[in-house]
């Protein structure tokens, strides 16, 4: 690394390691960092540096569901052990806790992954301005600092193993960057092994296979590149049943023609039109659930909307927005839609995650970014909000696309990641209505019927199970509320407990003693789905929505939660509207003997804001 690229970040006498083992060095000494929960503490704040990590998430990173009663005072032990060993003095402050998490606080000197990420951005800055050769030199330093795969030690905990690929993406797409840029300046025989080496690794990832495609026909070696693009076409087919992209096939014939520009080079526009035009994992999907069950109304809704759109060759982007609560069942109808629809848009399918790891909203200059490096623009990403959605709209103009928008928060955090024209697709999922999006089609998604419901825990616990027991299958169902989220755990459970019978697990269901602590199973758990609920609200609300667990059943007036709220029945019905606005309860719409409107909540959800008003008095 050289002087200069490390002059203006600040020396420090402490580096810590993520990319690689988990390492701490104090000067040239390695520092030891205790137990393995101890060394996963420590992990994920430092793939978190400068911003809180929520306590929560801390904990169930270490634990689970499976909280020891004394997990929370075991964490503050692990902080208090790692603020001492790391840091001495004042410097004590730079590990402490903030609202409601830790934070460790850093400079980028003293962290491999934060001067991996300025040194990425120096090198796109580079290749931005045009200055190709320097920004190889200052890519290549930026993956000289990569010591092995990310946190290869922890990769067992799935919280860190979440983090661990996201830094591999990050490193991977600046590969890609440092592949063009070389290639650019006429290096392709100096990168070629590379480039083989990440493409047997990513096999289907299209920005690596045209940088290989390039290289090997400018070495020389037309016939491997023909005969690899034709290994990738095979390849896309059996595992996807999709063909190249348009861009993979323009480059086929250009290599097959022996075309001139190919052999273009330094800063020429040769390769880099090539480039500009190639998607990288042009599927990125999520698998569909080989269970999937129910919702044949909307799928065939959403599905035939599309066929019809294609065939009358509308160049309007069409945006469907699927809202309700969390558990039930939106990501997966978005997804099982996806697939079907491969075929109608064959240039790629995008799944966006629009909320950290954490469930706080990402904002949508990072999600652009995200998008426009996986379209392979990331050498001419632009800063600023307008500029980057600007240039995702352009890409998006002459294809034909779906993307997914998963879990919005609102409209504002939509509205730049609509494409302007073309014949992309695009669906919304989200646990509010999300009303304000212009010409939007809205499908709200409810819970299952008793047979849909039944049909999902046959397919889970087994087809002969269900069978032999109707009736503790659809009290099961009920008990469940008919989330399709609490009856996959209830047919998981089923699985896991072999000789428990559906009466038995009825039974424990049907009383409120019981009831969360059934509706967990391995990582699965309506606790962490009811979480969601009460982190989406702000405020007052998130205590309004704890009162409702001192009602005394599901179904209750304004004047009910009026009394449980202490306050009059125009402050009750207001909450109540933004609690209906948020999917936390249901406005059922027919009036009881009074005149008044009756509401409902989920039973699961009442008890588990009844548990956590307990825990919080």
């Amino acid at each position: 690394m050289s002087s200069e690229m490390l002059s203006h970040t600040g020396l420090s006498n402490i580096h810590f390691g993520i990319l690689g083992t988990l390492e701490v060095q104090i000067g040239a000494v390695p520092c030891p960092l205790g137990p393995f929960k101890q060394r996963v503490v420590l992990a994920l704040l430092l793939c978190n540096a400068n911003s809180i990590v929520p306590v929560d998430l801390l904990a169930e990173a270490l634990w689970g569901d499976d909280l020891p009663r004394t997990a929370y005072k075991n964490l503050q032990v692990y902080i208090s052990t790692l603020r001492r060993i790391l840091f001495s003095g004042n410097g004590q402050a730079r590990l402490a806790y903030r609202i409601r998490g830790y934070q460790i606080e850093l400079n980028t000197s003293e962290l491999d992954a934060m001067l991996f990420g300025e040194l990425a951005q120096q090198g796109r800055m580079a290749l931005r301005d045009g200055a190709v050769a320097s920004a190889a030199r200052t890519l290549e330093a930026a993956l000289a600092m990569w010591r092995d795969d990310a946190l290869m030690d922890l990769r067992g905990v799935p919280a860190i193993e979440a983090e661990a690929v996201r830094l591999e993406n990050r490193r991977l797409s600046v590969y890609e960057d440092w592949f063009e840029a070389e290639l650019d300046i006429g290096n392709h025989a100096h990168v070629l092994d590379t480039i083989e080496d990440m493409v047997r690794r990513h096999p289907m990832r299209e920005r690596l296979r045209t940088a290989q495609f390039v290289a090997l026909s400018r070495c020389g070696r037309r016939a491997e590149a023909l005969a690899e693009y034709e290994e990738l076409r095979q390849l896309l087919a059996r595992e996807l049943g999709l063909r190249p992209s348009p861009a993979l096939a323009r480059l086929y014939q250009a290599i097959l023609a022996d075309d001139p520009s190919l052999d273009a080079s330094r800063g020429t526009s040769g390769p880099a039109r090539l480039f500009a035009d190639t998607t990288a994992h042009l599927n990125q999907l999520t698998r569909d659930l080989a269970d999937f069950t129910g919702r044949e109304r909307l799928t065939g809704q959403l599905t035939g909307q599309l066929a019809s759109a294609v065939q009358s060759q509308s160049r309007q982007v069409r945006v469907t927005v699927i809202s309700g609560p969390p558990g039930v069942g939106k990501t997966a109808l978005a997804v099982h839609v996806g697939h079907l629809l491969m075929k109608e848009r064959a240039d790629g399918q995008i799944l966006v995650r629009q909320r950290s790891a954490s469930g706080r909203p990402r904002p949508p200059v990072e999600i652009l970014g995200e998008l426009l490096r996986s379209f392979g623009l990331g050498s001419r990403l632009p800063r600023g909000l307008e500029e980057r959605a600007a240039l995702y709209r352009s890409w998006l103009a002459e294809r034909k696309m779906l993307i997914i928008l998963d879990d919005a928060s609102d409209e504002s955090q939509v509205r730049p990641l609509l494409p302007g024209a073309g014949e992309t697709e695009v669906l919304v999922t989200s646990r509010r209505h999300l009303g304000g999006l212009e010409a939007a089609n809205h499908v709200t998604l409810e819970p299952f019927e008793v047979a849909e419901a039944v049909a999902l825990l046959a397919k889970v616990a087994g087809d002969d199970r269900v069978r032999q027991s109707p009736d503790a299958a659809e009290r099961i169902a009920v008990a469940c509320g008919m989330m399709p989220l609490a009856i996959r755990i209830s047919g998981a459970k089923l699985n896991a407990e072999p000789r428990t019978t559906l009466a038995d697990l009825a039974a424990r269901l049907e009383d409120e003693r019981y009831l969360l602590d059934e509706l967990s199973v391995g990582d699965l758990t309506i606790r962490a789905c009811a979480a969601e609920y009460e982190r989406e609200l702000a405020g007052r609300d998130a205590g309004s929505f704890l009162r409702l667990g001192m009602l005394p059943a599901s179904h209750f007036t304004v004047d009910d939660f009026a009394g449980v709220l202490n306050g009059s029945g125009h402050d009750a019905a207001g909450v109540l509207d933004r609690l209906v606005a948020a999917n936390v309860v249901s406005n059922l719409t027919q009036p009881d003997g009074g005149g008044q409107r009756v509401f409902s909540i989920p039973r699961w959800l009442r008890l588990y804001a009844r548990e956590r008003l307990h825990a919080s008095s």
